[in-house]
């Protein structure tokens, strides 16, 4: 087997949808005052002051120069108990073709909120491409913004990686090298 080979696609001949898994969120969602809930009766029936997981949604939308290239997706209804944990697969009404370099796909999470409205949790965007124009894969952590719908502008007022989030990418990378004695004593 021939190990200098490196196979490629070009993105026009993909005559396919382009996928994105949605995972999971965490963290601890922060309760509003008590003036905030009396101020609006409705909010005590929000999952927010639900005592297990709220059912939440996530929307999905892609963007390209801050305009939108299609309607967005949403994950179906899951019941979560512990944690939200989604892991669905969405089908964006885009194929890769018809993707520019520039494209952008924004997170915004969902909590029910009264009788047909909903309330933004927190939202995220990211870069479908990365600086060299490969397309994004594998799992990326994102950080999600409180209180706000993933923004599809350039530039972004949600980015999902930021300088910070980049560093705990690293320390995780680190985090998985294994020790090796008889070199480290070396090194030293």
């Amino acid at each position: 087997m021939d190990t200098d080979k490196f196979n490629y696609v070009y993105s026009c001949d993909l005559d396919i949808n382009v996928q994105l898994k949605i995972g999971s969120l965490e963290g601890k969602r922060e309760q509003k005052s008590y003036k905030a809930l009396l101020e609006d009766s409705m909010l005590r029936f929000s999952g927010l002051y639900q005592e297990s997981c709220s059912d939440l949604y996530v929307t999905c939308q892609v963007f390209a120069e801050g305009k939108p290239l299609a309607l967005p997706v949403r994950t179906s209804y899951k019941a979560f108990s512990t944690r939200w944990n989604w892991n669905e697969w969405l089908r964006l009404p885009v194929k890769y073709p018809d993707l520019p370099q520039s494209a952008q796909v924004t997170l915004t999470v969902w909590d029910v909120y009264g009788p047909g409205r909903a309330t933004p949790v927190g939202g995220t965007t990211v870069t479908l491409f990365g600086k060299y124009g490969m397309f994004r894969q594998g799992m990326h952590d994102l950080k999600v913004w409180p209180g706000v719908e993933g923004d599809g502008s350039e530039p972004t007022s949600t980015p999902g990686r930021t300088s910070s989030t980049l560093a705990e990418d690293q320390m995780g990378r680190l985090a998985k090298v294994k020790v090796c004695l008889w070199t480290d004593s070396y090194c030293t």
